[in-house]
C-alpha cells in the first residue's frame, strides 16, 4: 500500500529539498535528511531535526531568538512557494510536522501525504484568498465556481449568501487559546496554547463542499486538502502574530509569481495568471 512506503515518502522529501535548494530558502526552512542506503519500502531512516511545535510560543521564545511572527511568516512563505512552484507539496501542515529549530528556522517533517494543485485550481484560488480578505463573497463564489465542476446556471447571489453564513461560523471555530504571562518574567514568560476541535474542522470543510454541491458545484479533492492547511496556518496565526492579516500583509507571498498579469475567465471573474505545472490531485505515500 502507499501509505506504508516509505520509499515514495523519501522521494517527497528529495522533491522537497530540491525546492528549498533552487528557491534558496535554506536560510528559512528545511527538512530532515535521508539516509538512503539504510532506507527501504518499510524503513525510513533520516535526520533528526530538534525543535518545538509551531504552536507552542513560550517554547519558541525558548529555543530561539528569532521573532515568532518572522517564523511564521518564513513557514507560510516557504509553503505557498512549494504549492505553486515544487512538483508537491506538503499536504498535512499540522502543529507536529512543523517545527521550529533554534537557528529559528522551520522545519517540514513527514511528508507522508503531499498534494498537488493544478494551474486552474490555483487561480480560482487566488482570487478566493483575495476575495476571503476583502469579505467580498460575491467574487468568493465566482471563484468557487471556477474551482469546481458547475451546471450552466448558478445562482451567484444565492451561493454569495451561504458563504458569508459558512465563513462567520468558521470564523468562530472552536479554538482554544489560552495565554499565561509571567509577571516576574514579562513578556518573555508570555506562553500560548491552542486546542483545535478537528471533528469541527472536517464537519466545516464537509459543510463548504455541501453549500456549493447544493448551487450545482462540485469541487476536487486537492480543494478540501488545500483548505485544510490554511486551517492549520489560521491557528498558528492567532498564537504566533494575531494581528498579522495574512492575505493584506505584503511580507506573505501568497500570490503566484505573474500575480502582476490578469484575464479574465469564462466565468467573468478577474483573476491572477499563475504559472502552469501540471497535476492536480493530492497523494498518500
Amino acid at each position: 500500500m502507499d501509505e506504508v512506503d516509505f520509499l515514495k515518502e523519501a522521494h517527497h522529501l528529495q522533491i522537497f529539498t530540491d525546492f528549498l535548494d533552487k528557491r534558496g530558502l535554506r536560510g528559512v526552512a528545511t527538512c530532515p535528511y535521508v539516509y538512503r542506503q539504510f532506507s527501504s519500502k518499510r524503513v525510513l531512516v533520516m535526520e533528526r531535526l530538534n525543535g518545538v511545535p509551531l504552536t507552542d510560543l513560550s517554547s519558541i521564545r525558548a529555543v530561539t531568538s528569532k521573532d515568532p511572527e518572522t517564523v511564521l511568516i518564513n513557514a507560510l512563505n516557504t509553503w505557498f512557494a512549494s504549492v505553486l512552484g515544487a512538483e508537491t507539496f506538503h499536504a498535512d501542515v499540522h502543529a507536529g510536522n512543523l517545527l521550529v529549530l533554534p537557528d529559528g528556522r522551520v522545519g517540514f517533517i513527514d511528508f507522508g501525504i503531499v498534494g498537488r494543485i493544478s494551474p486552474v485550481t490555483w487561480k480560482a484560488m487566488e482570487a478566493l484568498l483575495g476575495s476571503l480578505a476583502l469579505g467580498d463573497y460575491n467574487t468568493m463564489a465566482r471563484a468557487l465556481a471556477t474551482i469546481g465542476a458547475c451546471s450552466e446556471h448558478v445562482d451567484y447571489s444565492a451561493f454569495a449568501g451561504d458563504l458569508k453564513s459558512f465563513f462567520t461560523e468558521l470564523e468562530g471555530l472552536n479554538s482554544s487559546l489560552v495565554v499565561a504571562a509571567d509577571a516576574a518574567a514579562g513578556m518573555r514568560g508570555l506562553s500560548a496554547s491552542v486546542e483545535v476541535d478537528q471533528a469541527q474542522v472536517n464537519r466545516l470543510l464537509l459543510d463548504l463542499v455541501a453549500i456549493g454541491e447544493r448551487h450545482g458545484i462540485r469541487f476536487p479533492r486537492e480543494f478540501g486538502l488545500f483548505v485544510k492547511q490554511l486551517l492549520y496556518f489560521d491557528r498558528y496565526t492567532r498564537i504566533l502574530a494575531p494581528e498579522l492579516r495574512v492575505f493584506d500583509d505584503q511580507r506573505v507571498n501568497w500570490r503566484s509569481a505573474a500575480a502582476s498579469s490578469f484575464s479574465i475567465d469564462d466565468a467573468g471573474l478577474e483573476i491572477p495568471v499563475s504559472a502552469t505545472r501540471p497535476g492536480s490531485n493530492y497523494l498518500y505515500n
